[in-house]
């Protein structure tokens, strides 16, 4: 799945919308907006699908090698 970039910005949104309850401790407040940001950030980059055309040099958990053919999608994490 390639990235959708309406997900990243509602979650962004959502992050911000939670900050507009008052707050009594800034400092808490923001590491709470920060947590939220990289939350969806992390996310956002994690729902990519990746493809690696062939011939492509691969290094991988195995090591490093060459795809034949198209390899399956492979999920980020």
């Amino acid at each position: 799945m390639s990235l959708v970039k309406a997900s990243l910005q509602a979650a962004i949104l959502a992050a911000f919308q939670k900050q507009s309850a008052p707050s009594t401790n800034t400092a808490t407040a923001q590491a709470q907006l920060a947590a939220d940001l990289a939350t969806a950030i992390d996310t956002y980059i994690k729902s990519a699908t990746v493809i690696t055309p062939p011939g492509q040099a691969v290094v991988g958990k195995l090591g490093p090698g060459v795809t034949v053919s198209p390899s399956p999608p492979a999920k980020i994490s």
